[in-house]
Order: structure tokens, then sequence, then C-alpha cells
């Protein structure tokens, strides 16, 4: 069996045919007027409307970060949790010391306090519908990273990062607000409550994590004199990309 190879010439010849010999994207396959648009892929974290040129809600799923957060079926209130009754992040997200994901609560880590706390609670309610039916809550992932890149939750916990450091103000996030909407009528009404229970709010771009292995505290204390070599390390490609 003949077997047919791609040389850089001919991934060249590729490109210039997808993008024109000017090397500008061409309007039919790359929508927008952006050079090089990005269009939607599996890699990327789901967002609303992902990469629409016309919204440019794409900005989102590139590091653009604005405030706005993915709609969840049960609006959790991290203010409520962690900055009102003092609960701990690994009380919740156990793996976080000892694993790649930091995981989320199983449902019987709910129940363990809302069989007594708030048991009225329309949203305490459908953490017990999921738990009696024996599913886990479906939570739409808003700190998401593509694929290729290696991540380790246990490696950062254990070196002293702070969750914080990469996830924001998270203690801060879900606090009860006031807004208005139209609804199905078009009328505009005022609503209460926990609208986007959890943001984005750093960019979770090579560049920042990059930033942060260069200059970040913790490096020193856990290396001694050997934290230039180790900075050096952080720096190699193979770190995260394995």
């Amino acid at each position: 069996m003949r077997r047919t190879t791609t040389t850089p010439w001919t991934a060249l010849g590729l490109l210039v045919a997808v993008t024109g010999a000017a090397g500008c994207p061409d309007a039919s396959v790359y929508p927008g007027d952006d050079v090089f648009q990005r269009e939607p892929h599996s890699l990327f974290p789901e967002w609303p409307a992902a990469f629409d040129p016309a919204a440019k809600d794409w900005q989102l799923g590139s590091g653009m970060v604005d405030g706005r957060g993915l709609e969840q079926p049960i609006a959790f209130p991290h203010y409520t949790h962690v900055t009102l009754n003092g609960m701990q992040c690994e009380y919740c997200h156990q793996a976080a010391r000892k694993s790649l994901h930091a995981g989320v609560p199983q449902g019987q880590t709910c129940m363990n306090c809302h069989t007594y706390v708030k048991k009225d609670s329309p949203e305490v309610q459908k953490v017990v519908a999921y738990f009696e039916k024996g599913e886990p809550v479906p939570w739409r992932k808003v700190h998401d990273l593509p694929d290729f890149v290696h991540f380790e939750h246990k490696r950062h916990v254990q070196a002293g990062v702070d969750c914080t450091e990469c996830h924001g103000q998270m203690g801060l996030q879900g606090q009860p607000e006031t807004w208005s909407e139209k609804d199905e009528h078009g009328k505009v009404v005022t609503k209460t409550g926990v609208r986007h229970p959890v943001v984005r709010e750093t960019t979770l771009q090579m560049g920042w994590c990059l930033d942060c292995h260069a200059s970040h505290p913790s490096v020193d204390e856990n290396y001694g004199d050997k934290a230039n070599l180790r900075r050096a390390e952080l720096k190699d490609c193979w770190t995260c990309h394995k």
C-alpha cells in the first residue's frame, strides 16, 4: 500500500488555498471581518452563542473576561456557603489536593447539610431531586482548558497556590442581585436572585500561566536555592503539553 505523506510545502499550499495568496481568510470559510476568525470547536469551553462573530461571544472562549457566566441547572451561591457560612473549598471539592481534577461534590455531600437546612428552598429541592434519582447535577464547566493542556490541581494546591489565584473571588460570586429583563410578552420585569452563580475572572491563557510560574513565591519557598532551576523547568513546553 502506498503511504501518502503531507510535507510542509503541501501544508503551505493548503493554507494558501484556504486563505488566499495574500494570507487573508476567505470570507466563505472564515465569516466576519476579523483576520482568522476562530470557529466553534469541541476543545473550546462552552459559552453562550460560542464564537458567534456577530455577537462577539467567541471572545469569552479565547480568554476574554467580562463578568458573564453560563446558566447552571442550580443557582448555587458560593457567597452563601463560603463567605457567610465559612465553608472551605476542599469540603466540597475534595479531590483538589490529591487528583488532577478538583471535582464537584457528590449529592451526598450536599445532603449532609440540606437534609436539615433550607429544605423548602426551590434550588435545594432541585438538589434533592437529583439525589433521589441517583443522578449527578449536570453542572456546566466554566473554568475549562483545552485537552492539549495538562493541568494538575494537586501539584498547585500542595505547592501552596490559593484557589482564588486561578478561580477569582469565588466567595463573592452568587451574591443576591436585582436586575430587569423582558418576559415572554415583552414587558420589563424586575427579578431578584442569583443570576450568574459562577463566572470566570481570569483568562487561563498560556501567557497568564507562564507569568505565574515565573513569579509565584511558592517556587522560592518550596525549592530554595534550586528555585531558578525549577522556574526554568516550568517554562519548558513539556511541563504543560505532554
